[in-house]
């Protein structure tokens, strides 16, 4: 379709009607791709237009100056004056051209002359409404304001071209971004105004692509994916996954990029479809692995492992995790990347995913041999959390208990200095497992399962540890607290088995009967012999009926402690 677009230009240039050929390469964003073919339109365009000058003709010469210069001037600088020229020798044929008047201002904007620039785009969008223009009006007449009155930026998006609509939107992303101080309000209405600008310019797009509803000036494949993907990113921003599944799917079948497939992966991720997320991730590697750049490459492989372990394919899990851990392994130690935060929690999610994988396949390392690695990199990186993490995982299992404290401090310490979150949750969480596990100290392991929570951890087991911790010291309310927390997170947490579940339904009953909520912990025991029938929750569920009338009160527990 996209070249019945170009051979309808092509054909008009040849009959003369320059008008329909500028309305081709402009608005239908129709000039060829391919650097041979736009040198050719140019030298042709270019010709016509020295042997009879015609604003129509300039304004499609104006437009290859702006969007690709170097098939006729190498330098941007003076393409962009070139622009400006031949803009004004159209102007002079016809003083009411709105794409000249618009490609003036587009080349004195790139100049940075933005006062010339403000004449030429007022005129324009007087001409032709323009969101994109009222946008770039706004920004150069607050240029340098700190804080401008935003209310001010009004526009109506009923416009018929899916790229102006398209690249309002991409305007106010720019906006947003660069104000972050931004009136709360504001922020909202934009926010909003945004996401209409790119489903406006998406069902333009749709209409005349999918739906061929004749609409040529609409056809762009390209831009249609790329408007897919920005809207597919609002989509995730709201939590609308399987919305942002769908329409990446659909930009896809146009034109598929790294951010495209990345947006895609993780709502696969997100709506637990392990094996979608599982075919794009590996697609991105093997297809764009030398455009993405080392945080976006280890976000990809950490999202790979937890889709292989999703559906325990743990051998394949352990290749990923060989490769990732390599990876992280060749950078140089003084390389800021390797200190990066979300590079951290990756590093850390793969030592996580190892030993739960191995776990699963049984398979036994000598302490020693890891031991020994394990230190050789940490004389290259001393303060490197996840090292220091996993390094205090090999004194577990050695028995040395002591040193593995001592470990998790440091790396607590450094992860701490270095905002690395993810660490430090880590790091509490694996020392509150040690000390309630391995020292039955359940009193500090509660203080570090809390200091892990607090610091951020938003895993599903966390929550459990603390509330098992909380239940055995007796902390009623914080059993509920953490208990709910917990149950509240198995929407997210596959694989918990029943007697896991049951027993966070017992202990956030029993809390409740010591607090005489007899309704409650009723409610709780009940669900909790669904998942697990025992003996003690059931002379729990007893009590709790028994002092169900509220002048009886039950201050102790029959059972379970």
């Amino acid at each position: 379709m996209r070249e019945m677009v170009q051979s309808q230009a092509q054909e008009a240039l040849q009959q003369g009607d320059y008008t329909l050929a500028a309305k081709n390469y402009i608005e239908g964003n129709g000039l060829p791709q391919e650097r041979k073919q736009l040198t050719d339109v140019f030298v042709q365009v270019n010709s016509l237009n020295e042997a009879q000058p015609n604003p129509d003709l300039c304004a499609i010469l104006g437009l290859i100056a702006l969007d690709d210069n170097s098939v006729f001037n190498l330098d941007r600088e003076e393409a962009l004056l070139q622009c400006v020229q031949w803009s004004r020798q159209g102007l002079q044929i016809d003083p009411n051209h709105g794409h000249c008047y618009r490609n003036a201002g587009s080349a004195l904007y790139w100049l940075d002359d933005w006062e010339a620039a403000a004449l030429y785009y007022k005129k324009a969008d007087e001409l032709v409404p323009s969101p994109v223009l009222k946008i770039r009006l706004f920004n150069m007449a607050n240029r340098g304001v700190e804080q401008p009155d935003f209310s001010g930026l009004q526009f109506n998006i009923e416009t018929d071209r899916a790229m102006e609509a398209y690249n309002a939107g991409v305007e106010l992303n720019y906006l947003l971004e660069g104000h972050v101080m931004m009136p709360d309000a504001e922020r909202q209405r934009l926010t909003i105004l945004k996401q209409e600008c790119y489903a406006h310019a998406y069902t333009l797009y749709r209409g005349a692509l999918i739906g061929q509803n004749g609409d040529l000036i609409n056809v762009d494949p390209l831009t249609f994916a790329m408007c897919c993907n920005n809207l597919a990113t609002e989509a995730i921003l709201q939590g609308e996954y399987e919305w942002a599944i769908a329409i990446t799917t659909e930009g896809m079948e146009y034109h598929v990029f790294p951010y495209i497939l990345q947006n895609r992966l993780h709502a696969f991720c997100e709506v637990d479809r392990p094996m979608e997320a599982i075919a794009d991730g590996q697609r991105l590697l093997d297809d764009f692995e030398e455009e993405l750049d080392l945080l976006t490459y280890f976000n990809v492989v950490d999202k790979l492992c937890a889709a292989h372990m999703a559906i325990k394919q743990y051998e394949d899990l352990l290749e990923w995790v060989n490769i990732g851990v390599q990876v992280y392994y060749s950078l140089d130690a003084t390389d800021p990347m390797t200190h990066d935060q979300e590079v951290v929690r990756c590093f850390t999610n793969f030592f996580i995913y190892k030993a739960n994988a191995e776990n699963a396949l049984g398979i036994k390392y000598e302490i020693e041999s890891v031991a020994q690695d394990t230190d050789e990199l940490l004389e290259k990186m001393p303060d490197n959390p996840s090292l220091l993490i996993s390094r205090a995982n090999t004194f577990i299992d050695a028995g040395d208990f002591d040193k593995a404290l001592e470990c998790y401090q440091y790396a607590i310490h450094f992860a701490t200095e270095k905002e690395m979150l993810r660490s430090v949750q880590v790091a509490f969480y694996n020392m509150g497992y040690m000390q309630v596990a391995h020292l039955h100290d359940i009193t500090t392991a509660f203080e570090s399962f809390e200091q892990s929570i607090a610091a951020g951890n938003p895993d599903f087991w966390c929550y459990y540890w603390t509330a098992h911790c909380a239940y055995h010291l007796q902390e009623n309310e914080g059993t509920i607290y953490y208990a709910q927390s917990a149950l509240q997170k198995l929407q997210i947490q596959g694989g918990v088995a029943h007697d896991i579940i049951a027993e966070l339904y017992e202990h956030l009953g029993v809390a409740q009967l010591d607090l005489e909520c007899y309704d409650e912990a009723i409610d709780n025991l009940t669900r909790a012999l669904q998942y697990n029938d025992t003996k003690t929750t059931r002379e729990n569920l007893k009590i709790a009926q028994i002092h169900k009338t509220p002048t009886k009160t039950f201050l102790g527990k029959l059972f379970g402690k």
